[in-house]
């Protein structure tokens, strides 16, 4: 089987057919601990949260059984390469830091996983479950709406330790399904309308989860009489996020599927796609969103000052951050810190300050030999799509990936690494004349 061709769209007939209702089951799980709205997904600590860590590692196991995985040169070459990359850092900082490398290893081998066994299948499974999870979110959202002010928030604060268990930003509140925030959070940017977090720790995550869905639905599915209506649905699940980094990769989206859609219509409309981009720049929580952005950025030794001497903890916006994580990359920049954060230069200064920076965070984690590794592997996933689904724009998915790591630190979470290191598993995938092997 291993030499057999296919023709793309006969194939994808051919695998959905194999797909049942585990492996959708498994994707949703793994995109729920991407949304790392409470306690249980969203800590990695093996000995504060062994359940939590050890079920994705399950599902995993589970994936690699039904679907006979056999383990390539390509897994043991990664293993191989991060295993003398550890020992380089272990001998750079003195400390030896067995967990951290095992919580690595633990995700390439789910991320492994999830790409050998679904193939193809795990874009139609990931587009599918996010929208079910938007009309989840959105009929919440509405009712949360419906009810007004903080209604729906206080009924669901009485929920027996639901605070302890949340990890939604601005003091919001988690149940698995479904993230709710204080009215204050969206009043403070000066919108009366409450913003859908989804199942996600903020909207804008949400967003983000909600964009690759959409991707996934104008570029990679064909000859599906329901494709239509979830576009819709993704959508309108998109825009009630108010997310600035949603809407950004959605006009991306947009522009790529005018281009090789209707190439005369994107002419046409260029004028009117400006002004749409300047009218949402001008919308009152864009505004104060992109001021905060460049105020955080101007009192970052300020922020560090007051961490410092109140003993707080802050969490920067996407560009302050950027600038903080960036300083520790240039003071490490071939390996980065190893995850041995405490070589961080806040932290030496006493600061206790978490980057949300997923382009930041990976230059001062892993060095320029991390970020080239992320650069070559999405650019080859990317140049991979656009071959395997027949469309213009080999940098395309490239661009969204980078969007979305200039906003938000979720590039090794598995599902989303899935996505970006699809060709490093699969370097093979598609054959010169476009039949796609296995």
């Amino acid at each position: 089987m291993a030499h057999t061709k296919y023709n793309i769209n006969s194939l994808q007939s051919f695998s959905s057919r194999l797909v049942s209702g585990v492996d959708y089951l498994i994707v949703a799980v793994f995109i729920l601990y991407a949304g790392r709205g409470n306690t249980f997904f969203e800590s990695g600590s093996l000995t504060q949260n062994p359940f939590g860590v050890a079920l994705p590692l399950f599902l995993g196991t589970i994936l690699a059984l039904r679907w006979r995985i056999v383990f390539n040169s390509q897994f043991y070459l990664l293993i191989f390469f991060y295993f003398a990359y550890f020992i380089a850092i272990t001998i750079k900082f003195g400390e030896f830091r067995p967990t951290i490398f095992m919580n690595y290893i633990f995700i390439f081998f789910m991320v492994y996983t999830i790409v050998k066994a679904l193939k193809k299948n795990l874009f139609i499974i990931y587009e599918k479950v996010l929208y079910v999870l938007s009309i989840i979110g959105l009929a919440l959202w509405g009712f949360q709406v419906i009810l007004g002010g903080d209604t729906l928030f206080s009924i669901i604060s009485h929920l027996p330790n639901i605070s302890t268990f949340s990890n939604v930003s601005s003091q919001g509140l988690n149940i698995i399904i479904y993230s709710i925030q204080p009215s204050i959070s969206s009043m403070v940017h000066g919108v009366p309308i409450p913003r859908n977090c989804g199942y996600a720790w903020e909207p804008g995550a949400f967003a983000v989860f909600i964009s690759l869905a959409i991707y996934i639905n104008l570029f990679f599915i064909n000859n599906d009489s329901g494709r239509r209506k979830r576009f819709w649905i993704l959508l309108i699940a998109l825009i009630s996020t108010q997310s600035t980094t949603g809407y950004m990769i959605l006009l991306l989206i947009l522009f790529f599927f005018l281009l090789n859609k209707r190439v005369n219509t994107l002419i046409l409309l260029s004028p009117i796609l400006i002004i749409i981009l300047g009218l949402l720049f001008s919308l009152p929580f864009m505004g104060e969103k992109i001021a905060d952005v460049y105020r955080q950025v101007a009192e970052i030794d300020l922020i560090i000052e007051n961490s410092v001497t109140l003993g707080t903890s802050y969490a920067p916006g996407r560009f302050a951050s950027f600038v903080i994580a960036f300083k520790d990359f240039l003071d490490n920049p071939i390996l980065g810190l190893g995850s041995v954060n405490e070589q961080s230069w806040t932290y030496k200064l006493g600061a206790s300050i978490g980057s949300i920076s997923g382009i930041g965070n990976l230059l001062a984690q892993f060095g320029l030999i991390g970020f080239l590794f992320f650069t070559f592997t999405t650019i080859m996933s990317s140049i991979l799509y656009a071959k395997m689904y027949n469309y213009r724009g080999k940098l395309f998915f490239f661009l969204i990936i980078l969007m979305i790591s200039v906003s938000y630190s979720i590039l090794f979470l598995p599902i989303v690494m899935s996505f970006w290191a699809f060709y490093f598993f699969n370097p093979r995938e598609t054959t010169d004349n476009g039949a796609t092997r296995f």
